[in-house]
């Protein structure tokens, strides 16, 4: 898509104001006072452990009050610190400073936006919020910081890669998806209610069963793909629980059978398998299950590091049916897909040729060749009937 690329182009002079504001604002080094409070207590735990108390509940309390409070001072004045993040035209500006200081970044971008790139900023969109006791959106994702001062402690990796056990203060950075907001966007797109309950999706009934699963399976995979780093990611197993009853219940009613005969007839997992000419193996295509809710922070960065671009071609192309030959003139040389939207909405023009054998078919695509795909968009197929085809690639399906 060229919107990103337009939004990185326009926006740069935006990244450069903001690289402008930093160097203009930021002040003071690292943070170097100490809290006095938890100075006061680490003091007391010492005396304590002295003295060998270190497994009464007293000194437990104190280990956890230590905890729960940062080792620093954090509202230093005389410490200022601001970090710009955009991707497209999605930015956040994160301030650790007074909310003064936010409202005044705020009301200079506002100007700048207008006056130099002709942009109006949205007020309902840009808003301040507080790190610690709101939640900040970015690019699909609630952010924080902290999970309401709950200490912990946790395993981490140090500079060598070895695990460490550290205290956690509960400031460190909290990532949440959306739950309720994916389950609308569900919604809206048919498959679910505005509750979450499965539906029938009933744009896909008349796509073939091996079609219709690698779609639920795109929608399922990527969204478990992109919040993969989710502390809430187990949660997204019910955005899996709908997809997959909501496959079954468009299966349900394609075929004009029960939910229950659906699953006894494709498995618990829908499952079907697509047998395969010329002594080659069958193909299997069954729904995407996750059974590992374990977020994974760096997500992202599993797997191989470089995309086998061809391989993932070949493997989209399995949605269609390019594997078969072309219908009209049994060629196998390059096959691809004549497709016709609204097959029943005509608009009161009487379909002729290849489109009136679709609408006949009850289908939105047929394979064809490259020759014979010119020739139905030149009309030259426009007295062609469903019995001069080679073959009817939809016949052997069972319903």
């Amino acid at each position: 898509m060229a919107s990103p690329i337009l939004a990185n182009v326009y926006l740069h002079e935006l990244d450069e104001k903001m690289e402008e504001i930093r160097k203009r604002t930021e002040r003071g080094g690292a943070r170097k006072h100490p809290n006095p409070l938890w100075r006061k207590l680490s003091a007391q735990k010492l005396r304590l452990a002295k003295k060998g108390v270190t497994r009464t509940k007293e000194f437990r309390a104190l280990v956890r009050q230590i905890r729960s409070i940062p080792a620093v001072e954090v509202n230093d004045p005389n410490f200022i610190r601001i970090k710009y993040l955009r991707y497209a035209d999605d930015w956040l500006v994160g301030i650790c400073g007074p909310r003064t200081l936010a409202e005044q970044v705020k009301e200079e971008l506002k100007t700048f936006l207008s006056q130099r790139l002709k942009l109006t900023l949205s007020e309902e969109k840009t808003q301040i919020t507080h790190a610690r006791k709101e939640q900040a959106h970015f690019l699909g994702t609630r952010l924080a910081i902290g999970r309401e001062g709950v200490q912990r402690v946790v395993t981490t990796n140090n500079g060598s890669g070895r695990p460490i056990q550290r205290r956690s203060t509960g400031s460190e950075i909290v990532m949440t998806a959306p739950r309720n907001e994916l389950v609308k966007k569900l919604h809206a797109k048919g498959f679910c209610t505005t509750t979450g309950h499965p539906t029938t999706k009933l744009a896909w009934i008349d796509l073939d069963a091996d079609q219709i699963i690698p779609l639920f399976n795109g929608i399922n995979r990527g969204i478990q793909n992109y919040y993969r780093f989710a502390d809430n990611f187990g949660h997204l197993a019910q955005i899996q629980y709908i997809l997959k009853f909501s496959l079954v219940m468009t299966f349900a009613a394609k075929y004009k059978r029960p939910v229950g005969q659906i699953f006894k007839r494709f498995g618990k997992t829908p499952t079907i398998m697509i047998k395969a000419k010329d002594g080659k193996k069958d193909r299997r295509v069954a729904f995407y299950a996750n059974s590992d809710w374990k977020k994974q922070r760096n997500g992202f960065q599993i797997g191989q590091e470089e995309v086998d671009r061809l391989q993932w071609s070949i493997t989209m192309r399995t949605r269609s049916k390019l594997g078969m030959p072309c219908c009209i003139c049994n060629s196998v040389q390059q096959v691809e897909m004549h497709h016709v939207r609204h097959i029943r909405k005509t608009g009161g023009k009487k379909p002729v040729g290849v489109n009136a054998i679709l609408q006949m078919l009850n289908r939105k695509q047929i394979p064809v060749c490259k020759t014979c795909h010119q020739k139905i968009h030149r009309g030259d197929y426009d007295g062609l009937n469903l019995s001069d085809l080679a073959y009817n690639p939809y016949k052997r399906e069972k319903t």
